[in-house]
């Protein structure tokens, strides 16, 4: 980390971005005036003038992790995987409630899914997972500052997305291997031309945004669901210290 500033300002169990952002103001963390955006139409959080910033809160940097991205847009790398099994969806939802609510039968559309999820994972190639990097990770948030709030310490973390180390691995041509026993996440590797394997925390899922349950028309909260793509960044901490992450005490 480059710096550490103890600020005057104390605010105890910020919860949302409107804090954060309030945070950020008292704080002059920038010389333009932060100003709140978010909502369906646009990706940032927030923006400072001309600054682009993407907003996560966190409970400690050493505990769980964030997303990057949670979406269908990258879907086209899994082909006709799921085809056999949304067309079969459509099918079943005809069937009484009773039968799609049946614990058991639930429970045997839940492991079908998981095993196409197993699938769709192992059959992605290099290419493709680096594909899905450059437009979801490093497009996506080009020209974006990330605000990490740690709400158990009283800290905000800054760096620039550009500086992820993905982004270097990627503008070099490294490999990407997928590895790990789950059915629907793998951590991502990057293998240099030397065989030396990068681990910078990023974690790649296909999964359901609502569930089999929704799927079958049956959730109380959601009227259907679909198959995403999710990059997950574990092992923040590490990250931080990668990227030389500015830090502001609150």
């Amino acid at each position: 980390m480059t710096y550490k500033t103890d600020g005057s300002v104390h605010h105890g169990g910020v919860k949302n971005e409107d804090q954060t952002v309030r945070i950020l103001n008292e704080l002059k963390i920038y010389s333009s005036a932060v100003e709140k955006r978010g909502g369906t139409k646009v990706k940032e959080d927030a923006v400072a003038g001309d600054q682009l910033i993407s907003i996560k809160r966190k409970e400690g940097i050493t505990n769980g992790s964030f997303d990057w991205f949670n979406t269908s847009a990258y879907n086209d790398a899994l082909g006709d995987t799921f085809t056999h099994f949304i067309s079969n969806m459509r099918e079943l939802r005809q069937m009484p409630e009773s039968l799609r609510s049946d614990e058991q039968f639930v429970l045997k559309i839940r492991d079908s899914f998981n095993n196409l999820c197993e699938l769709a994972l192992d059959t992605l190639t290099s290419a493709q997972v680096t594909d899905i990097l450059r437009r979801g990770l490093i497009d996506a948030n080009a020209g974006f500052d990330v605000v990490i709030n740690d709400t158990k310490t009283s800290e905000l973390y800054k760096f620039s997305a550009v500086q992820h180390p993905a982004v270097d691995y990627i503008s070099k041509g490294y490999n990407i291997v997928l590895k790990g026993n789950g059915k629907s996440s793998r951590m991502v590797y990057f293998v240099d031309a030397d065989g030396n394997v990068y681990d910078c925390g990023l974690r790649l899922r296909v999964t359901s945004n609502n569930g089999i349950n929704a799927f079958l028309g049956t959730s109380k909260a959601n009227r259907n669901s679909q198959v995403v793509m999710k990059l997950q960044q574990d092992k923040v901490a590490n990250l931080l210290q990668q990227v030389g992450a500015d830090v502001t005490v609150y």
